[in-house]
């Protein structure tokens, strides 16, 4: 099967989301991005029992037909694609925790908080 005949054939289309949700799964166990170049997509389709032409053209064109890989790609370009793994954030996102000071636990940081907020609350009950 090649990528074109996607949008007529459901079955395909439904073997080929299911290996990308494969994919995002392995990669959010692991925490990790999941990146895929053609020839590495070209090849677990084809060890999956079909195959098609994996390139950056005929993929757009299922991707701009098909809500459900949209949901899946986070970004493609010439090179691959990049999964939409939930819980991975990319170096320098906005909304990326930050990480505990180092030598200092979670209770020591709450003992913190609790230690400069205690002169104003005992202040408030006086």
């Amino acid at each position: 099967m090649r990528f074109f005949e996607f949008s007529g054939d459901d079955v395909g289309l439904d073997k080929f989301v299911m290996i990308l949700k494969n994919f995002i799964g392995r990669a959010a166990s692991k925490k990790q991005p999941a990146k895929l170049n053609w020839a590495a997509i070209q090849k677990v389709a084809s060890d999956s029992g079909f195959e098609f032409g994996a390139d950056y053209e005929t993929f757009k064109s299922m991707y701009d037909s098909s809500p459900a890989i949209q949901g899946l790609v986070k970004n493609f370009n010439a090179d691959g694609i990049e999964l939409n793994v939930p819980g991975v954030a990319e170096p320098g996102d906005a909304n990326a925790q930050s990480p505990v000071n180092s030598g200092q636990t979670s209770q020591d940081a709450v003992d913190k908080a609790a230690a400069s907020a205690a002169p104003g609350q005992l202040a408030n009950q006086a």
